[in-house]
């Protein structure tokens, strides 16, 4: 039998680099003391000592400030009934988290939950107020949903993961659910966490997915109100969920959690980049290098940032390759406890920004190619056009808001095939450091009734996770005709029930903040006046065929490009290429070129005798397109139509 004497009072401070368990430590709530005298019960402590463990996933240390008994002893017994606890106050010790995000409103309903599910859960109920037993955190894959758990858990006692295939037998009869919930009563206070909801959409059996709901809506209402217990529910697509989910018949609560902002993702940078090692050193590169990241990467969350910085330290490494293979490997840590040596450069975050993508991003190809507006020549009235719609917004917005008016919600950008409209939009988004997401109308349509309209659904709601975000739609004409067209009766107006689909997405009433929509076409007169109504796509640029002074910049850009004589008169050239479009001038370079290596395989250049035949057949093909076949007069009626000069 043990006899040493048991300690009467005792008093201690817990420390944790986790900020909530601190903030919850620090008001000595009769629950922290009861946690430490079941963990401390039995052990022998003396003043001064400090003990550590874990609780919740955090470490913990337990300090014996004073110990008290009748006969004062060096080493006291700490006794489960007999020995009072008493929490002093201690100060928070934060620690740097590499996916400490600034949440604050997040936070707030947090606080909420907190409060009213475990720290003021008597006042609440003594004022009527419900308390939180059940709480749906919701976001995309990335964005933290296990930080913001970690703020307002006490104590995770159990982690139910449900998977894509389930038993029902075994289900009914383990029931994983019950069993937590028990545990977390007898262990309160408890948070008994819920994985992976969404999973629940995939049971194909409905009446087995109906009982699991069932059983998991009869364990929240098992938990009283005076029980510090609350289950938390963690999914990604709230509309995946099935219904009784969406709903707040099982969760209370719900809370969402968007994708970071600029000013969340500069946070989150400078987490971790604190210990990397970046080049040149100075004393304010951290927070220059998460401020350049961070407006370059909109729609990147936690796990992409740390991906993208994984991804830089990797190319730093690959250009400094002098060390020993095991010396090296021992650098490539985001460890804040290691410190980095390899010197980072912007160059290594240019190359990652160019390799690693939004996950958001990745579930289709999107992209456009990268291209400079010095590529290319003229539309000079255009361009400026299209800038002061898209970036001016981005880059001032102060400029809209001093005014009192909204920015562009859309532009429509229309003309002859070849005169550059999708090279333009593909100079805007290389300038604009803007998510792209870019797809073409007809690749939208699908035979399957209903999928037409989820794919355009699915784009809105991708582009507006990413924001700021260009969303690009070539042949713009093709999911957008005007009602009415529908031809035959095979077509069971799935037009219509597109256009109608892509009106509701593209209302302003929707709220596209920081999604702009560009549409290309060559057919305006095909599309739905609705479309072109101010707050949808309110901007119509015209990119008619291009005039000689236009010619000449384009002329002049291919020239630089390519080895072309000297002796080449610019002013003539542009002069004899009256009726042809960008893509015509360059056709005629590119055959020029094939001349030119049929008189030698070694020519060095094009000289003018190359230009002869492609200069008079392209031209002479211009010619007939435009004055016989009168390929402008739809342009002419469309820019009066809409009074466009």
């Amino acid at each position: 039998m043990d006899t040493t004497p048991i300690a009467t009072d005792l008093i201690v401070s817990i420390t944790t680099k986790h900020a909530f368990l601190n903030d919850y430590c620090s008001h000595g709530v009769p629950n922290v003391a009861t946690m430490v005298r079941r963990k401390l019960g039995g052990c022998k402590v003396k003043a001064g000592d400090h003990i550590q463990y874990h609780y919740g996933g955090k470490e913990i240390t337990i300090v014996i400030e004073s110990i008290q008994n009748e006969n004062t002893n060096d080493l006291l017994r700490i006794d489960r009934k007999q020995t009072k606890i008493n929490i002093k106050s201690t100060k928070n010790v934060q620690k740097k988290d590499d996916n400490n995000i600034d949440l604050k409103d997040d936070v707030d309903d947090d606080e909420w939950v907190q409060k009213s599910s475990f720290r003021d859960a008597e006042a609440f109920r003594m004022l009527g107020m419900p308390t939180a037993k059940s709480v749906l955190i919701h976001g995309v894959s990335g964005v933290g949903k296990n930080t913001l758990v970690s703020l307002i858990q006490v104590s995770i006692h159990d982690i139910l993961r449900i998977k894509d295939e389930i038993d029902e037998p075994e289900f009914m009869q383990y029931n994983p659910i019950r069993l937590s919930v028990t545990k977390a009563i007898k262990l309160q206070p408890c948070v008994v966490v819920v994985r992976n909801l969404n999973a629940l959409r995939a049971v194909d059996n409905s009446n087995a997915r109906d009982k699991i709901l069932s059983i998991l809506l009869n364990e929240i209402n098992r938990i009283k109100d005076d029980t510090s217990v609350c289950i938390i529910g963690l999914a990604q697509e709230l509309r995946n969920l099935p219904d009784a989910l969406r709903k707040t018949d099982i969760f209370n609560e719900h809370l969402h959690l968007p994708i970071p902002t600029m000013p969340q993702r500069k946070c989150i940078l400078q987490n971790l980049l604190s210990d990397v090692s970046l080049e040149p050193v100075k004393e304010k590169d951290v927070d220059h290098y998460a401020t350049q990241i961070s407006l370059r990467t909109s729609g990147y969350v936690a796990r992409d940032l740390k991906s993208l910085c994984r991804a830089a330290i990797l190319k730093s490494k690959r250009n400094n390759n002098n060390n020993g293979l095991e010396e090296d490997f021992s650098k490539l840590s985001l460890d804040s406890n290691r410190n980095n040596s390899l010197n980072v450069k912007w160059s290594d975050f240019s190359y990652a920004l160019t390799t690693t993508r939004p996950s958001q991003q990745l579930e289709v190809d999107m992209d456009l190619p990268k291209r400079d507006w010095e590529e290319l020549g003229g539309y000079n009235k255009v361009k400026r056009r299209i800038k002061q719609a898209t970036l001016l917004p981005l880059l001032e917005p102060q400029t809209f808001s001093k005014l009192g008016i909204k920015p562009p919600s859309g532009l429509l950008l229309y003309g002859p095939s070849g005169c550059g409209k999708t090279a333009f939009v593909q100079a805007l988004s290389t300038e604009s450091m803007m998510n792209v997401m870019s797809i073409r109308g007809p690749e939208i349509f699908s035979k399957y009734l209903g999928e037409t309209e989820s794919k355009i659904r699915k784009l809105f709601a991708t582009a507006k996770r990413i924001a700021p975000c260009i969303l690009f739609i070539d042949e713009m004409d093709a999911i957008s005709a005007r009602r009415g067209w529908d031809t035959g009766e095979s077509s069971g107006g799935i037009n219509e029930r597109v256009l109608s689909t892509l009106l509701n997405e593209m209302d302003g009433v929707e709220g596209r903040n920081g999604v702009v929509v560009i549409g290309c076409t060559n057919r305006p007169d095909c599309i739905d006046d609705a479309i072109l109504r101010p707050g949808r796509l309110d901007q119509l640029i015209y990119m008619g065929l291009p005039d000689e002074h236009d010619r000449q910049e384009i002329i002049k850009s291919l020239m630089n490009k390519m080895a072309i004589s000297p002796d080449i008169d610019i002013d003539w050239l542009a002069n004899v290429t009256e009726h042809c479009t960008g893509a015509d001038i360059e056709n005629i370079f590119c055959e020029a070129g094939t001349a030119a290596l049929r008189r030698g395989i070694d020519t060095k250049m094009i000289i003018l005798d190359d230009l002869e035949v492609p200069l008079r057949t392209t031209s002479e093909r211009a010619i007939y397109r435009v004055i016989q076949e009168g390929s402008l007069d739809v342009y002419e009626r469309f820019n009066k139509a809409h009074r466009i000069t």
